[in-house]
């Protein structure tokens, strides 16, 4: 009779197991693409950048800047307590912009990342 619950238990954790690695792939993140030109004033927050439906309109976003060595190119919501500094909170892939135009990029471990930064772009 023990051998039922255990069996049970093996046959959950296989439907779990299963469920898990047949989700779809989340590829449809949202991605600030720079604009030419620029908003005035303080941008919108990351997080409610990613609330913004993807449209033409342009927005001016504010956030942390972080450059992973790969190149990849991010602005966060926050900046998580380490060293290098990582990217914490919510955040938005950023496309199309030249890192060396950013004053104040700080770079440690291969990791680039500043403060405070407003973009100027589109979400899509």
């Amino acid at each position: 009779m023990r051998i039922a619950p255990f069996a049970l238990v093996l046959l959950l954790a296989a439907c779990v197991g299963t469920a898990a690695t047949s989700a779809p792939p989340d590829d449809g993140d949202p991605v600030l693409v720079i604009a030419d030109g620029g908003g005035a004033g303080d941008g919108i927050s990351v997080a409610d950048a990613l609330g913004h439906q993807p449209t033409d309109d342009l927005v001016s976003v504010t956030g942390a800047l972080f450059v992973d060595p790969d190149g990849t190119v991010r602005l966060c919501d926050a900046i998580a307590e380490s060293f290098p500094p990582q990217c914490g909170g919510e955040r938005i892939e950023v496309e199309g912009l030249d890192p060396a135009a950013i004053a104040d990029l700080e770079e440690a471990n291969g990791v680039q990342w500043a403060e405070s930064v407003t973009l100027f772009g589109s979400v899509e």
